[in-house]
């Protein structure tokens, strides 16, 4: 009998956090449940840990090794899973004892299609820790308005898929923002879970942010070359791409956040490195697969 939910869990190159994302998974109140462990063709320990946590009866490990992109290895993940009802966690976050019971009641008793869970980040002490946890995940504005939840947070039914198709395995950022829009097109209903948490560990050091900020402007440029008739995405040669973060709005953004002048400076720097950063990943991206200089026009 195939259980009622499957947790699809990629990773790449991540024992430790793969370690402490099982730890959690395997933890819980409920009992209709499995977790695939779908491993985008890791080079390090983390297929032993996958391996480890298989020898028991509710977790499973398949690879994609052939794409290397996050969304690749969740298609595995999915044409692996056996639940109608399938969540999305990244590998180094980690959840409550109750997360499966709570996702699962989410979908079946209030008849959901598609739910971003609230995403809690865990920032340890530091001015970009900080920085990341006063600017982090803000997932009801994501589904609400941008009309997509961050797969690491995302619950879905199986019906979504067979009705839209997976994830586009091509990019490495933004797919779940082209998933979510193609399941907002074809009429289901994408709602926020405030009710059900994920814990997400913030980026503690400014190199990660950066690359992480590279990474999505590459996702950009990918996005803009796969779904440009879809996705309004700017030129990478724009120049309010290179321009600063607007100041009145990022001030804005930062309302409830509790920090000094000097801290809000800091943080302000940050976003502006933030910004040039994706815009450079994305001139890259750009420039590397048209083969030639970027046209302005």
């Amino acid at each position: 009998m195939s259980p009622a939910t499957s947790v699809v869990v990629p990773v790449y190159n991540d024992p430790g956090g793969l370690e402490q994302t099982l730890a959690s998974l395997t933890d819980q109140t409920a009992a209709d449940y499995e977790v695939v462990v779908a491993d985008n063709g890791s080079t390090d320990g983390t297929p032993a840990v996958a391996r480890r946590f298989a020898e028991r009866e509710r977790v499973r490990h398949v690879v994609e090794d052939e794409v290397q992109s996050s969304y690749a290895a969740r298609n595995a993940g999915v044409e692996a899973a056996d639940g109608d009802i399938v969540g999305f966690l990244d590998a180094d976050m980690w959840v409550d004892p109750d997360y499966v019971e709570s996702i699962t009641r989410l979908m079946t008793e209030r008849d959901r299609d598609y739910a971003g869970c609230r995403v809690e980040l865990v920032a340890d002490d530091g001015t970009v820790a900080r920085y990341r946890r006063a600017t982090g995940f803000d997932v009801e504005t994501y589904v609400r308005e941008k009309r997509f939840a961050p797969t690491c947070c995302l619950v879905t039914r199986r019906r979504v898929f067979d009705a839209v198709g997976r994830f586009d395995g091509r990019l490495r950022s933004n797919g779940d923002l082209e998933f979510g829009r193609r399941v907002d097109a074809a009429g289901f209903d994408l709602d926020y879970a405030p009710d059900v948490t994920v814990y997400h560990p913030a980026r503690s050091t400014l190199g990660d942010v950066l690359s992480q900020s590279a990474r999505i402007g590459r996702g950009r440029a990918e996005l803009r070359a796969s779904h440009g008739d879809r996705f309004d995405v700017r030129h990478p040669l724009e120049l309010r791409q290179f321009l600063p973060v607007n100041p009145l709005a990022f001030r804005t953004r930062l309302a409830d956040a509790a920090a000094d002048p000097a801290e809000t400076a800091g943080w302000y720097l940050i976003a502006c490195l933030q910004k040039w950063s994706m815009a450079a990943g994305h001139l890259r991206e750009h420039a590397a697969a048209s083969g030639e200089e970027p046209d302005p026009r």
